[in-house]
């Protein structure tokens, strides 16, 4: 009798650790993990060179860039940030897979997530009143606070990229 009651709550334990993941399973390809962004598109160009005017917070960035065909680890490309025609902040991305945020950070981060040359990267930075999160290829690589920016342009070692900005 008891080998039989351990049976059936072994079944049903394993029906229900199949259940939690068949579950979860769909919850994440709903996009629960998804990376925050706002819903409404504000601006959005392809251009190679250009640049786009920032709204006040609270705002999502979203640019996805493609290396040149002749980029190397040594290359990388910049989304430049300013304000009154000053520099704020730079994000740049290293052909060595990795990143800089300055001069917010002081150093190069390595960070795994971040494709190598020739493969695209995505670059989506979330921006409240109180603070930014930076997600790299839809991982979270940052944290913090930003200065206010008015303007957002690109350069470096791109071969193509497409940038958009959503408010809420």
């Amino acid at each position: 009798m008891c080998l039989v009651a351990t049976w059936r709550v072994l079944r049903l334990g394993l029906f229900g650790a199949l259940l939690s993941g068949l579950g979860l399973s769909v919850a994440l390809a709903l996009g629960l993990a998804d990376p925050l962004r706002h819903g409404t598109l504000y601006a959005a160009t392809d251009a190679l060179e250009a640049s786009l005017s920032l709204p006040r917070a609270p705002f999502t960035l979203i640019a996805r860039g493609a290396w040149s065909a002749q980029a190397s680890p040594l290359d990388s490309w910049h989304l430049v940030f300013s304000a009154d025609g000053a520099l704020r902040f730079t994000l740049s991305l290293h052909g060595d897979a990795s990143f800089a945020l300055a001069p917010l950070q002081a150093d190069s981060l390595g960070f795994i997530h971040l494709r190598r040359p020739p493969e695209p990267n995505e670059v989506l930075l979330f921006v409240t009143e109180r603070e930014a999160l930076l997600y790299l290829n839809r991982e979270l690589a940052w944290r913090g606070a930003l200065p206010d920016a008015e303007q957002v342009n690109w350069r470096g070692a791109l071969h193509s990229i497409s940038v958009a900005l959503y408010t809420p």
